[in-house]
């Protein structure tokens, strides 16, 4: 069977993009924690973190702007932290000229943007393993991924995998906007296994859908409506793996509106029940602003040692 540690079959049928509704680009200001921990049972830290935001100017769209993407590597040495930090970088790459220049961006086109921007990280990763095939080499170099992109009070999200995006609403509490692409998720989904066996299960590490395996990649799609007050997290499964849900949700509570504390927090409880995986949160809250107080700026949060910072 297909585990986090050696090669697998994937589902990689393209599945067509939605037409969206015309949603606003009401402004909101993004205030930003990130945190990312080797765990104590790791020796390397395979997960790699974006998290930006660009104000334009009036007269161009989008008013506000935040990319926000966390990736999971998969490998043998350093294979995985490369494919991390290199889907993410080609991400960038894609994404961040193409917002910066455009004035024109309808809400089927930052669908289309985004998945393309995954589809050519897949493909990048995916050009890392052909000198590994050829050598007869017993390892691939694979990664998850999910990303959001905030364009003013929309969230268009992206997961390939097993790492996560929330939305946290105080009056309605934790939800997670991204499916698990897990056997054993889609045994429960199905009623054939118990909630709890996400977390028990012998073949709980079994994963259907990654990048880096084969071309092209299923991407899961998802558009979200915020609102001030607003929280989105991103986190790789070394967090949820650790830390249920409800807790989860009581962490948001007693920290936020502060994200770089529920960040550090969020991490530390995942210390506190063991810490068996490399652990990375990106913790986005949202903020009212209008557009006299917006003043044009780009601003990065985290990213990559190695990610060179995009051009428009």
């Amino acid at each position: 069977m297909p585990h986090k540690d050696e090669s697998w079959e994937l589902s990689h049928n393209w599945e067509k993009i939605p037409s969206l509704p015309t949603t606003g680009l009401t402004s909101l200001a993004y205030v930003v924690g990130v945190g990312s921990d080797l765990g104590k049972q790791k020796k390397l830290n395979e997960d790699s973190l974006f998290a930006a935001q660009s104000i334009g100017d009036r007269d161009t769209l989008p008013l506000s702007f935040g990319l926000f993407v966390l990736a999971d590597g998969m490998g043998a040495y350093a294979d995985g932290q490369d494919a991390s930090s290199s889907a993410i970088q080609t991400m960038v790459d894609f994404i961040w000229p193409q917002v910066v220049r455009s004035t024109t961006f309808r809400p089927e086109d930052w669908v289309t943007l985004l998945a393309e921007a995954v589809q050519l990280a897949n493909k990048v990763v995916y050009q890392q393993n052909i000198p590994l095939q050829a050598r007869d080499v017993d390892f691939s170099v694979m990664t998850t991924v999910t990303a959001a992109m905030v364009v003013g009070s929309t969230a268009y999200v992206a997961n390939v995998g097993d790492s996560r995006t929330y939305l946290y609403r105080a009056s309605e509490g934790l939800k997670k906007v991204t499916t698990d692409h897990l056997w054993v998720a889609r045994q429960i989904e199905a009623g054939i296994l118990k909630p709890d066996d996400l977390y028990t299960h012998p073949h709980r590490n079994v994963i259907e859908r990654v990048l880096g395996w084969k071309l092209p990649v299923e991407v899961d799609l998802f558009t979200v409506q915020l609102h001030p007050g607003d929280t989105v997290l991103l986190c790789s499964d070394g967090l949820w793996n650790m830390v249920r849900d409800s807790k989860i949700e009581d962490i948001l509570c007693y920290t936020l509106p502060d994200p770089s504390h529920a960040a550090e927090a969020l991490i530390q409880s995942t210390l506190n029940g063991g810490g068996k995986d490399n652990v990375s949160v990106i913790v986005v809250s949202m903020l009212e602003a209008s557009n006299q107080t917006l003043v044009p700026s780009v601003q990065f949060f985290a990213r990559p040692d190695s990610l060179h910072t995009p051009q428009a």
